[in-house]
């Protein structure tokens, strides 16, 4: 694949250019705290990002961009599917002890006609794109393949907004050609403040507030606070707080009439940036929360149901034949969204599960192992994966994961800006994400709109790809005619 540069720097121009980066990233809010201590929150670095764009074909690009909708369509409808959610989690729930604690929350307001029929999603489906050769001496063409499809805490809105610019500036620095089509505009924090501020319209109160539920001394805060900021620019009547599960805890109530307060203050729309993990949940009285906050009116992102089709098992299931057919009618759409699959497979324990299993362990180098997490830094590969097989086979417990096809993209040459780490030319390997907003109920949609991309890039030999993690980088797409 084709290189967005010209010509070969010297480490003397690198080191410059280097530095002008992490200056202009500083200047322009791409950062972090430099830790979650207390101590440490007047304290910022930059977030890790490469130094220059990543090239990526147009056709791949645009392919993501146009399935975002369909996609976005798609989970909802699943969502609302409780006859496909209990199939699906029947042995998930068996094993997983965090599954099976977000199903109870499920079972218990699915039914209830007092709770809030509006949803929102702010989703972000990931893609990586897989090198493919017909035979030896073909040309190479790249086929973009489903990674994940994360409907909870979907992060970096606010970051990639300000990266695309940072990349600007250092290819017009660096004196190298970047147009407007080779390098397309991309604030998803525009789109993603703009779901939040129709869901507030939606619930019918100016007064009410909008709450980010977030984790104490949050690393990654400056990436929500540019959410927070597009808001209040977008409308300057909302406000906006910032709590965390032990704040609502000790401040929060449901009222009888199934409003939401923190204090004295509505919430209209509750936004969690936690609550993806079993870590967020450090006592029962927090999983009360997460329960009155799902009986509550207040408009949520996401549900309890989007939480669970954001599971890998429900990435397994729809990868299934004919599976879409129930959900989508136009068979152009159908194939749009199924061409996007990688192989994926149950461990469930029986006949089909027993078949995968031998599969990994036979060709561990093939395949990933993935838990039902988001965040990263939870899959198995290897032999790593192979063991933990071997000892599980007769276990239950193998019924928690999913198997899925190793996604195999062509490696780029780039330098990852780190604090820590040496400033060294290396292979990468990116991930490729599309943002969407939906907003909808059991029988209507109400908004769906793509709202821009993300682009991780890591070094080639780095299996898990979190930023926030440490494993990546932000990046940005360079697109080149394919």
């Amino acid at each position: 694949m084709a290189s967005c540069l010209s010509r070969v720097f010297s480490e003397e121009e690198l080191e410059d250019i280097r530095l002008r980066a992490i200056d202009w990233a500083l200047a322009h809010g791409i950062s972090m705290r430099s830790s979650n201590l207390s101590e440490d929150q007047d304290k910022v670095v930059h977030a890790p990002f490469t130094l220059f764009p990543t090239t990526i074909p147009e056709s791949n690009l645009q392919q993501a961009t146009q399935s975002m909708v369909y996609f976005s369509r798609l989970m909802h409808h699943v969502a609302m599917d409780h006859q496909l959610l209990q199939q699906s989690f029947k042995h998930v729930i068996e094993t997983d002890e965090f599954s099976n604690k977000l199903w109870q929350i499920y079972l218990q307001i699915k039914d209830d006609n007092r709770v809030q029929p509006v949803s929102l999603g702010l989703f972000r489906n990931d893609f990586m794109l897989d090198e493919k050769k017909d035979s030896p001496g073909s040309e190479t063409t790249f086929q973009i393949k489903q990674i994940e499809f994360n409907s909870i805490a979907s992060s970096f809105g606010g970051l990639v907004s300000q990266q695309y610019f940072l990349h600007r500036y250092v290819m017009d620095f660096a004196g190298e050609k970047n147009t407007e089509k080779q390098m397309p505009y991309n604030r998803p924090v525009e789109g993603l403040a703009t779901g939040l501020i129709k869901a507030w319209e939606l619930y019918q109160n100016k007064k009410a507030v909008i709450l980010f539920l977030v984790s104490h001394n949050e690393r990654n805060v400056m990436d929500q606070r540019f959410l927070e900021y597009e808001i209040y620019k977008q409308n300057k009547n909302i406000k906006v707080i910032r709590k965390t599960f032990d704040d609502l805890v000790k401040d929060g109530k449901l009222a009888e009439d199934r409003k939401y307060f923190i204090g004295k203050e509505e919430v209209g729309v509750v936004y969690y940036r936690v609550g993806y993990a079993p870590t967020d949940y450090t006592t029962d009285k927090i999983w009360d929360v997460r329960l009155e906050l799902e009986k509550a009116w207040c408009i949520k992102c996401p549900p309890i149901q989007y939480q669970l089709v954001g599971a890998k098992k429900i990435q397994q299931v729809l990868a299934k034949p004919s599976i879409l057919d129930k959900y989508i009618s136009d068979v152009s759409i159908k194939q749009l969204i199924q061409s996007t699959f990688a192989g994926q497979y149950s461990l469930d324990k029986g006949e089909e599960g027993d078949k995968a299993l031998n599969m990994a362990v036979n060709n561990p180098d093939q395949f990933v192992l993935k838990p039902q997490r988001e965040g990263g830094g939870y899959n198995m590969y290897d032999e790593e994966m192979k063991r933990f097989l071997e000892v599980n086979r007769e276990s239950n417990e193998r019924a928690g994961y999913i198997l899925m096809e190793k996604v195999r993209p062509k490696p780029q040459v780039n330098y990852l800006v780190k604090a820590g780490i040496p400033f060294i030319k290396s292979l990468c390997i990116s991930e490729l994400g599309i943002y969407g907003c939906y907003i909808g109920n059991k029988n209507e949609e109400i908004y769906n709109e793509n709202c821009g991309h993300l682009l991780r890039t890591k070094t080639a030999d780095t299996n898990e790809g979190g930023v926030c993690a440490g494993f990546s980088g932000i990046d940005t797409p360079f697109v080149i005619p394919q």
